[in-house]
């Protein structure tokens, strides 16, 4: 019983050990290079939800963050998205494992800098 016991926990800890990166991080630039947008994200093991700071620096505003948590085996270009309308609009949307998506809106130019969830 002991040694079974033992065998699960070595087995947990393979599984949750070897399952993927834990820490990921991805920039892009506007077509205008004023606006810089950072996505950090970190997650305890790769069962886990990723814990990201979204981070925006643009023009002469003071970088802004948002913080929210994405269900995703991985956070890379294929499962986040960039779309930019214009050098100062910016549809950002996260595919989740679930096939839902996690979408937000950036708007920057000189005279405004506005990030949300839509």
């Amino acid at each position: 019983m002991k040694n079974s016991i033992y065998s699960f926990f070595i087995g947990l800890l393979f599984l949750t050990s070897c399952g993927g990166k834990t820490e990921t991080s991805l920039k892009k630039t506007s077509p205008n290079g004023k606006v810089n947008i950072t996505i950090e994200a970190k997650r305890a093991s790769a069962i886990e939800s990723w814990k990201v700071d979204l981070k925006v620096k643009a023009y002469s505003f003071k970088e802004g963050k948002l913080s929210f948590e994405v269900y995703a085996k991985d956070l890379t270009d294929e499962t986040v998205s960039f779309d930019w309308i214009d050098d100062s609009h910016c549809t950002i949307i996260f595919k989740q494992q679930d096939n839902t998506v996690r979408k937000f809106e950036l708007i920057a130019s000189q005279e405004q800098l506005q990030l949300a969830e839509m």
